[in-house]
């Protein structure tokens, strides 16, 4: 997240299962009485939906949602499910607040200690004994799940952009603005690295998903692969190398094997890049940023979203482009399903869409929310999607 702006080999396709779902969308229709305690519009607003006589219209909201969570009051920047526990939700947000919460009932479980500026990063750790959230103030805050009680408090970096936990153990990774990553061991919150390689804020990164490396991108186009033992950098792409970004790097995903890394930067291209320092090629059909990507673990295929509405799918092996999937604003996130070839993607357009990759089609439309749609998190299997929205609110929606 940027402190300014708030906008994250395979040869023969698998058999997977394929699932659709009935278009079952339901809409509300709301009455706005103008009572106390009701919903306050402002004058023009109540003229707008005045008719002919002075009597009160009516406004058709489209609502596909199953419950949400509305303490935030603010726009909501990050989510995340509980690993095991996938009942629990943890978001952030502008309000400076993070809250634990039911994602069944939308009952609030815990209100955690606010941070001095907005909530911009949120999430539990792999075990899920562990949640974390990252504010623009700077620090980070680490609470034992199954107590409610904070834990540690970590200070160091400047704004924090990002964090991400190890995949198997309680270690903590934060990207921030002032360049640099730092990495701390918890529940002690001692302090392990500080890397250093980056010359502009690092805009997203995380673990390898078997914990050996971290990746990072950063505002100067530069990715770069560390050892997390000693803070080394094992392998650098920089835009001085012209075939690699010309811009600032938005979004990355990282192959399940651990082996190929894909980029999305301002220059509306996306990468893809091998762990040995190989440049594999340009995905470039985009006519704005792309600002998210994603790599399917079943099938050779990736996504990329752009600020043009664009969410493009495509063959990595050959390097083409499968097909184009629109939504009707910029694309903020793409999540693919666990070991299946869905997609689920969000959007300014208020919209959650899930598509399957291997023919195009949307498969489903969700809607809810009433602004732009700034993160998702999906449980594991696919079936339920929440989401955090520049509106206030955080949803869920569910087959």
């Amino acid at each position: 997240m940027n402190s300014d702006d708030r906008h994250n080999h395979y040869d023969e396709e698998e058999d997977v299962e394929e699932t659709f779902v009935d278009d079952d969308d339901v809409a509300d229709v709301v009455h706005y009485e103008g009572e106390e305690g009701d919903m306050a519009m402002d004058d023009e607003d109540d003229e707008e939906e005045e008719g002919e006589g002075g009597e009160r219209s009516e406004i058709l909201l489209e609502d596909d949602s199953v419950q949400g969570f509305f303490a935030h009051k603010e726009p909501v920047f990050s989510i995340d499910l509980h690993p095991t526990q996938q009942n629990l939700v943890v978001s952030g947000g502008s309000d400076d607040r993070a809250y634990i919460w039911q994602l069944d009932t939308g009952e609030q479980i815990a209100e955690l200690s606010k941070h001095g500026d907005s909530v911009s990063a949120v999430g539990f750790s792999s075990d899920g004994s562990l949640v974390a959230t990252g504010g623009m103030d700077g620090k980070i805050h680490v609470y034992s799940v199954d107590k409610r009680e904070q834990c540690a408090t970590l200070d160091g970096p400047d704004e924090i952009q990002f964090i991400d936990w190890h995949p198997k153990g309680n270690v903590l990774l934060a990207g921030a603005q002032d360049a640099s990553l730092w990495m701390w061991s918890l529940p002690t919150g001692d302090f392990m690295h500080v890397f250093a390689g980056h010359s502009a804020p690092v805009t997203c990164g995380r673990f390898t998903n078997s914990g050996r490396n971290i990746v990072s991108g950063a505002e100067d186009g530069s990715l770069i692969v560390w050892d997390p033992k000693t803070a080394a950098i094992v392998r650098q792409f920089t835009s001085q190398d012209e075939r690699f970004h010309q811009g600032a790097i938005t979004s990355l995903a990282i192959a399940r094997d651990d082996q190929v890394i894909l980029t999305g930067s301002v220059d509306a291209t996306a990468k893809l890049v091998h762990v040995n320092g190989t440049i594999l090629g340009s995905l470039g059909n985009a006519t704005e940023s792309v600002e998210a990507v994603g790599l399917c673990d079943v099938l050779p295929l990736a996504a990329t979203g752009s600020v043009d509405g664009s969410l493009s799918v495509w063959d990595i092996n050959t390097m083409r482009l499968r097909t184009t999937l629109r939504h009707d604003d910029s694309v903020t996130r793409v999540l693919w399903h666990e070991s299946s070839p869905m997609l689920t993607s969000v959007s300014m357009d208020s919209s959650v869409r899930t598509w399957d990759a291997r023919t195009g089609e949307c498969v489903r439309v969700w809607r809810g929310h009433q602004a732009g749609i700034m993160d998702l998190a999906l449980t594991r299997d696919g079936r339920t999607v929440v989401t955090a929205s520049d509106d206030g609110c955080c949803l869920v929606f569910s087959e």
